[in-house]
């Protein structure tokens, strides 16, 4: 039998964080984006905690059941240690995308940037995102991306199936955990003989394999195209210093530099809209 290769592909900036997303465990409820802002800002030696972020992007928290936000399986987590403020309806919470960058640059002194990358998203562009942060490793970009979970696959993909896929051959995926706008990032892909796949790390431990799990490059442009009304995008997590040269890279490589609309507003003048947790 001729033997088949698979190839593990880590992206340039995954490793740096890695142990800090270990000892983050499960978010707090509603917090995903502020979640890994302080992973990605602690991991670089920035002490912030994700309520502080929340508060500075105009982060606003769904009020009602505690277990409608979080996924099946989970625990809620609301051990907020500062008080945040509270939307008028279940489905207006969330973070905006401009909310974030502005955190994330004023904790660190302009010393760490998010760089928003707006396109119609498609696999291709999702290939280009890749590339991006592959071509350029000293920039140790992180693509951290604002998605629609019910795009994605089951994170529980089987292993048998997953080499099926890599090999070329259809596999019935595992459905959707849940469906709500949320915010992983991307660490990495297995390549195989025939397709690839990304990994993604999670806010939360029970997905995948201690919080990574894998999905088509096609299950992560649909769940960024969101097609709940809203917008999603990715943002790079980079150096200040290195800004003006991702941004002109993303440029040349036909992305917009620009936030999106996911439903939360920004400026924060009021709490209509937003689902992201």
């Amino acid at each position: 039998m001729e033997a088949t290769s698979f190839t593990v592909r880590w992206l340039p900036g995954a490793e740096r964080f890695a142990e800090a997303h270990r000892e983050a465990g499960q978010q707090l409820d509603n917090l995903c984006a502020p979640h890994w802002a302080s992973i990605l800002l602690g991991a670089d030696g920035i002490v912030t905690d994700a309520e502080s972020l929340a508060l500075v992007a105009g982060t606003v928290l769904p009020p009602g059941d505690p277990y409608a936000s979080i996924p099946e399986g989970a625990r809620p987590r609301r051990d907020y240690r500062q008080a945040l403020p509270i939307a008028p309806g279940p489905a207006q919470g969330g973070t905006s995308a401009h909310g974030l960058i502005e955190a994330v640059t004023k904790a660190s002194g302009a010393t760490r940037a998010l760089v928003p990358l707006l396109a119609p998203w498609t696999q291709e562009r999702v290939g280009a995102v890749l590339r991006l942060c592959l071509e350029h490793p000293d920039w140790g970009a992180v693509p951290v991306a604002n998605v629609r979970t019910g795009k994605f696959w089951g994170s529980r993909l089987p292993i048998a199936d997953a080499f099926a896929w890599l090999a070329g051959s259809n596999v019935v995926p595992p459905a959707p955990d849940w469906d709500v706008g949320h915010v992983v990032t991307i660490a990495g892909t297995v390549q195989g003989p025939l397709r690839s796949l990304l990994i993604v790390r999670d806010s939360y431990p029970r997905f995948g394999w201690d919080a990574h799990h894998l999905q088509p490059p096609e299950a992560m442009a649909a769940a960024l195209e969101r097609g709940d009304g809203r917008e999603g995008g990715i943002v790079l997590y980079v150096t200040g210093d290195d800004r003006a040269d991702v941004e002109r890279a993303s440029k040349d490589a036909g992305f917009q530099i620009e936030g999106w609309d996911n439903g939360t507003p920004w400026p924060p003048h009021g709490v209509e809209g937003g689902t992201d947790r």
